[in-house]
């Protein structure tokens, strides 16, 4: 007999046929309800700080930050709560190293062409030197050049989403700073402290990506200036949970929620982890490596993680494809060189485990980089079970971009 699965992709829906009595184990986030509510009400009653409405009333050049098109993040959903008519407002998409996005993704992000209060909408480029800020140097080396429209703003409103994150710990909070608004060499510099093992996922005490963030903050300082918005989505991408307020409480509240929805039990590791890339993180596989990455703690050494991504864009960022695919040896005298981190994270974990990636990319693409090319999850899925036996223990990951599956021994 024949199980069929119809698991979610990026064309709405995939076809897996698996031998029924198959042990399968499904992962996914927390089913949380949507709560729209909670981000009027998180605003109004934010913890230790003054509410939204006074905050805006004290100040009259504002800088609101949100994410760009590679995070989930429904900013739209808060931008229409924010009464802003009458001041001086830029709205800035906090891009990175990212590319810029495009008319489409920015219609997405604010809910329209432009923002719902009206003003400037800016997008930030890392790679523009020349207009960047300089504010010293991390204790860890960093050089910190930030966008020059942080120092300028009386008020800054930043939005952000509370992920885990496969070397940081978890996205938001601290990171519409660094990497958000800042110039390309620090971040290349700072992202070379992933990897250190200790720049992991969940991880935030110890964690030396995490803690040249919070030390970038301290130094630019005006925490007073800073109203923080931080939601956690669900599977859906909907709003379940607001904290607002100060940029450092409110983000280690959201993490503390972050952790219920997006890190599920699993009885125990498996020998097949098939990891699906949703929307926005399957845009190309610089991105998608996170679904790869997210979902090691859950397989047996030697065991095959399968990533089903579109990677509709391509690679993505070349960097960490580049060291990859010219076998550059990866230690520190690479480690200014952007994707480094990335790299080595992959490479580490290609050591112990397979990789199957299913992609729209041309085969010698993954194969470049030791990951073994498919275009169809069923060929895919056949093939680890002949490796690894037909009593072989499957776990599914339906949205592995988010989801940090931990064996109930961990």
């Amino acid at each position: 007999m024949i199980t069929k699965l119809d698991l979610p992709s990026s064309q709405g829906s995939v076809r897996l046929e698996v031998e029924e009595g198959r042990p399968i184990e499904f992962a996914s986030p927390a089913k949380t309800p949507a709560d729209l509510e909670s981000i009027k009400e998180s605003m109004a009653n934010p913890g230790h700080f003054v509410d939204l409405d006074t905050f805006i009333a004290k100040r009259k050049k504002l800088l609101v930050v949100v994410n760009d098109h590679t995070r989930p993040t429904p900013s739209w959903a808060v931008l229409k709560h924010l009464h802003l008519k009458g001041k001086e407002v830029t709205t800035i998409i906090a891009s990175g190293s990212h590319r810029p996005p495009n008319p489409e993704e920015i219609h997405r992000i604010l809910g329209g062409s432009l923002a719902p209060y009206g003003g400037k909408v800016l997008l930030h480029n890392s790679k523009d030197s020349n207009s960047l800020k300089p504010l010293g140097e991390t204790s860890r080396g960093t050089k910190l050049f930030f966008n020059p429209l942080l120092f300028e703003a009386d008020g800054i409103i930043v939005i952000g989403s509370v992920e885990p994150h496969y070397f940081a710990g978890y996205t938001g909070g601290r990171k519409f700073l660094l990497p958000g608004l800042a110039g390309l060499e620090s971040i290349v510099m700072n992202h070379s402290f992933a990897a250190d093992e200790s720049s992991r996922i969940l991880a935030l005490d110890g964690n030396p990506v995490h803690e040249d963030f919070m030390e970038a903050l301290r130094m630019f300082g005006r925490t007073d200036d800073i109203f923080s918005v931080q939601l956690i989505v669900n599977a859906e991408h909907q709003v379940c949970y607001t904290n607002s307020g100060h940029i450092v409480a409110s983000f280690c509240e959201a993490v503390k929620r972050a952790s219920e929805v997006y890190v599920p039990t699993i009885q125990k590791k498996a020998d097949i982890v098939i990891s699906i890339a949703k929307p926005p993180m399957d845009i190309d596989l610089y991105q998608s490596q996170k679904a790869i990455d997210n979902v090691k703690l859950s397989v047996q050494k030697d065991g095959i993680i399968i990533l089903v991504s579109s990677c509709q864009e391509g690679i993505g960022n070349r960097g960490f494809y580049e060291l990859l695919s010219g076998g550059e040896v990866l230690n520190k005298t690479n480690a200014h060189k952007f994707g480094f981190h990335k790299a080595v994270k992959l490479s580490n974990l290609l050591k112990n485990v397979q990789v199957f990636a299913v992609t729209n990319l041309p085969p010698d693409i993954p194969k470049a980089i030791s990951l073994t090319p498919y275009q169809d999850l069923q060929k895919a899925f056949v093939d680890a079970t002949k490796i690894k036996g037909k009593n072989s223990r499957v776990l599914i990951v339906t949205d592995g971009s988010i989801t940090v599956p931990l064996p109930q021994a961990s």
